[in-house]
């Protein structure tokens, strides 16, 4: 049962630095703590016993002694003192070591150091002291007074394994009066002494789940998510923090968590992000340091820019004016802010809008099958157009199936996160390529992408001053009008970015009433932007125009900082990349096929025309589905676009997993056609990749019926009614070898489709070698070609 107390003066009730607070000046208010009663107690707790402290309070003691003077009240604690040291010569005759002490008017300490304690001993100790001590100061304050005072009784525990004595006695008496006072269940106890085991010991882990753009399927960044130890009361994250809460120890969590969290995230990536959760009531705790959490953050390679403090809606803010002033405090040193639970907790959209966060996060009650709600997608329509209308982007939480995901899509929401996306985990997850293939839909985009020009070369010059140039110099060369700038760039001595200025935002900070007095001699750091966007030069502009636009409303035209590795290249205006892309998008927008959004004809002849001009050894897999039209006859139109959709994603998935996403091309030509481009060494794969998943995955779009059956009865044709296979996928290969004409080529291509048509099921054939290759075939004639077992795990977890 020791070990089952064991800890109860050894956790982080008020944090060890806190506890530490107890000075020496403190300790005198205990004579225990010094001379010879100090030496035993240190001898005893050093061996690895535990100390009991008992604890007698009289209720309202200092307005007691305020009504009726101090003399009466000295005899009153003279009394709780004689009654409390009877009983302990009673109760505690075994003590090793005891003592019995007034620490201050109306309260009494006991201690006592026992070999072995079980809470069961505590309590009854504890409630024999408040019994006899509680009748005799009753009557005793009757006889003086003509009113009785109320005693109450807790209990906490010295732990041996505590070096500092101070903090231990320290976190025992606060434990003590907690349960005197009813606010420490003393049945918690036992729980109380685990949780500050996990604390202790660091037992809790942190796993990171990503929040994944919804416009290009990249990872936006990675929020930091907490489990406990395997096998404890607290291994779930919910329990953790629930008791947290009830025994007041949120900031210790919270500390502990945030600690972990930075030690084991790694490196983010180029602008990435880790989002921490933070309850508002430890950003405005006197107690809450951040710049504890900035230089953890140094010594891991990061800074207060990566870091998004995530803030849930779920609990109250009693004093908004002092949390708006914190989170500007934190704003100042680089860190963003994000609302998390919005939609089920207590502030409305008016608190949120006043605390301009760069993120709101919809708690997933609203995503939670918005694909067949309509009232939850109006509230989502509504997030978004307010989300846009105050300059932060919104991150829907809890995506589950791929149909929320598309629906998500649909309505303009920025960010998702979610098991569909991704487990927690760790390390840092990535997207796997089938959660990658749901994102076809934009494929065009960043097929247009990596066509369009890079982000360096639209980059100009800009001058750039030393980290030490002073306001007043950077005001001068704005104000020189022989060579007009709206940008500078403050850089170190190796001519690395340290941040930007922008006119106007200087403009606007000397405007202010004392701006002039405050800045003009002060250092550029003072005013710069120490967390500009910064792009690399070969990033694509889309990309850049993108992250651009998804910046808060005030620093929405500002330059953005093009870099080539460590060093500046020059800046970019939003105009300009707006103006560049304008012309490809339109271009792109000619060829946009309207329901997958792949690169359509024009496109398609484009890329093929540009790989004959450059004699590039390619390959054509040219894909049709058989049994399309009675599927759509008996499904009606809008589940024969699902299987397009299907088949589409399943394209582009395989060319990412086999193929290489940076130069292969998938296009829709129109109808159930459409064309991969890819080198030759690749198309089998892909091909074996798409008939094999294509063919599992198709049967979940049939009735449970049909799907038994394997053919669904339609009218043909020639207008007989008769019974179709289900719908499958055909693809023909064939090789381009550096020279050709298209016309040559794509009369090629369709004969092989034609030749594909002619066999059932799911098949590829390839002209080069003269094969066919059926799905069951496949495995036989291929069982030792690379990646055979995967193309086996892709048929169970291809995106559905």
């Amino acid at each position: 049962m020791l070990e089952a107390i064991r800890g109860f003066g050894q956790g982080l009730l008020f944090g060890r630095e806190d506890a530490a607070r107890l000075s020496q000046d403190d300790a005198t208010h205990f004579a225990f703590l010094t001379g010879h009663g100090r030496l035993r107690l240190e001898r005893f707790l050093g061996q690895g016993n535990p100390v009991a402290l008992f604890l007698l309070e009289a209720d309202n003691f200092v307005v007691f002694r305020d009504i009726y003077g101090s003399l009466i009240a000295d005899r009153i604690n003279s009394a709780m003192l004689d009654e409390a040291q009877a009983l302990a010569d009673e109760l505690l005759r075994g003590c090793h070591v005891r003592f019995v002490e007034s620490i201050e008017p109306g309260r009494v300490v006991v201690l006592c150091g026992e070999d072995e304690w079980d809470r069961d001993a505590l309590e009854d100790v504890a409630l024999a002291f408040r019994l006899k001590v509680r009748s005799r100061i009753k009557q005793e304050a009757l006889n003086l007074t003509g009113q009785s005072l109320n005693v109450q009784s807790g209990f906490g525990l010295l732990d041996g394994g505590d070096k500092d004595l101070e903090a231990s006695v320290y976190r025992a008496l606060s434990d003590a009066r907690r349960v005197a006072a009813g606010t420490l269940d003393s049945t918690k106890l036992a729980l109380l002494t685990e949780f500050r085991d996990v604390l202790d010991r660091q037992l809790i882990r942190a796993v990171y789940q990503p929040i994944v753009s919804l416009s290009s399927g990249n990872i936006l960044s990675w929020e930091a998510l907490t489990r406990g130890p395997s096998g404890s009361n607290f291994r779930s994250p919910s329990v953790l923090f629930d008791f947290a809460e009830e025994v007041e120890q949120v900031f210790a969590l919270e500390k502990a968590c945030r600690e972990r969290a930075i030690r084991d995230v790694g490196p983010l990536g180029q602008g990435r992000k880790l989002f921490l959760n933070v309850h508002p009531r430890t950003l405005v705790d006197p107690q809450f340091s951040p710049g504890q959490t900035v230089h953890l953050l140094r010594e891991y390679g990061l800074e207060p820019v990566d870091v998004v403090l995530e803030i849930t809606e779920r609990h109250s803010i009693k004093d908004f004016s002092l949390f708006h002033r914190t989170l500007e405090h934190y704003r100042s040193q680089g860190f963003r802010i994000a609302v998390d639970d919005v939609g089920t907790g207590y502030s409305g959209l008016w608190s949120i809008a006043q605390l301009r966060p760069e993120y709101l996060k919809v708690d997933m009650s609203l995503v939670r099958d918005v694909d067949a709600d309509p009232v939850r997608r109006a509230l989502l329509e509504t997030l978004v157009t307010f989300s846009r209308n105050i300059g932060c982007q919104l991150i829907a939480e809890g995506v589950e199936t791929a149909s929320e995901l598309n629906t998500l899509m649909r309505l303009g929401v920025h960010y998702g996160q979610g098991y569909f996306l991704a487990r927690p985990a760790y390390p840092k997850p990535d997207l796997t390529p089938e959660v990658l293939g749901n994102f076809s839909r934009v494929g065009h985009r960043e097929e247009a992408s990596r066509r369009s020009s890079p982000i360096g070369s639209l980059a100009l010059t800009v001058p750039t001053v030393p980290r030490g140039a002073t306001v007043s110099e950077i005001r001068q060369m704005f104000g020189d009008t022989s060579q007009p700038l709206s940008s500078v760039v403050v850089v170190d001595d190796k001519e690395r970015p340290l941040g930007l200025v922008m006119s106007h935002h200087l403009d606007h900070a000397l405007s202010t009433q004392y701006g002039l007095s405050l800045y003009m001699n002060r250092a550029v750091e003072l005013i710069m932007d120490p967390a500009p966007l910064y792009a690399e030069s070969s990033a694509p502009m889309e990309n850049v125009a993108r992250e651009a636009m998804q910046r808060p409303k005030a620093n929405i035209f500002d330059h953005v900082v093009v870099t080539r590795g460590e060093t500046l290249v020059g800046v970019v205006t939003v105009q300009a990349m707006l103006d560049a892309l304008a012309t490809v998008q339109v271009e792109m927008a000619k060829g946009a096929n309207p329901l997958t959004g792949l690169p359509g004809n024009v496109v398609i002849e484009a890329e093929m025309e540009r790989r004959i001009a450059a004699r590039e050894s390619f390959s054509i897999v040219y894909a049709d589905l058989d049994n399309f039209k009675a599927y759509n006859d008996v499904y009606g139109f809008r589940n024969g676009d699902d299987i397009l959709l299907l088949l589409a994603r399943l394209l582009r998935w395989a060319v990412n997993r086999h193929g290489d996403g940076g130069t292969d091309f998938v296009g829709h030509v129109g109808g159930d056609d459409f064309v991969v481009m890819c080198t030759s060494a690749r198309a089998e794969r892909i091909a074996k990749a798409v008939t094999r998943c294509f063919g599992r995955l198709v049967r979940k779009h049939y009735s449970p019926q049909d799907r038994e059956r394997g053919t669904v009865r339609a009218r043909g044709r020639d207008g007989v009614v008769a019974e179709f296979p289900l719908v499958s996928v055909s693809l023909a290969i064939v090789d381009c070898r550096g020279e050709g004409e298209m016309g040559a080529l794509s009369r090629h291509a369709a004969e092989m489709k034609h030749y594909a048509k002619t066999l059932p099921g799911n098949v590829w054939v390839r002209d080069r070698r003269r094969i066919t290759a059926r799905e069951g075939e496949a495995d036989a004639k291929s069982a030792s070609a690379p990646g055979c077992c995967q193309l086996e795990t892709c048929a169970e977890d291809a995106p559905k």
